[in-house]
């Protein structure tokens, strides 16, 4: 029997974070796609339930997709280089629970990814 792979989409600005998250991740057992916008994911609804979103989005985006985020926020790992008491709390209100610093250290990333609602084996 064929296990589906679990997906995991990147939205971030920066290449280095990118390349860091994508090492990170297909060490987890993920097939990682880099992504520009939430549009790319509308015909994805599949994947994005079995998998994960990892976005960097600055306040205005995020008012922007509030939609998107609502809808997919069990989904969803925001990160933020510097997440204010303002921010988390507003996040909060939208649903959107999960929200790791940047630079993402790798263990954070596996006790998030661990704490969803798929089962990973994460080798340390």
């Amino acid at each position: 029997m064929k296990e589906d792979k679990k997906w995991a989409f990147i939205l971030d600005k920066d290449e280095f974070v990118r390349l860091s998250l994508k090492k990170i991740l297909d060490r987890y057992g993920f097939k990682v796609e880099e992504i520009e916008d939430f549009s790319q994911l509308e015909k994805r609804k599949r994947d994005v339930q079995k998998g994960v979103i990892i976005a960097d989005l600055d306040i205005g985006e995020i008012e922007d997709e509030v939609q998107f985020l609502k809808k997919w926020s069990e989904r969803l790992i925001l990160m933020s280089a510097s997440p204010t008491d303002e921010l988390l709390s507003r996040l909060k209100r939208l649903g959107i629970r999960r929200i790791i610093k940047k630079p993402v250290e790798p263990n954070i990333l596996r006790k998030t990814l661990r704490e969803m609602s798929f089962s990973i084996e994460i080798e340390a």
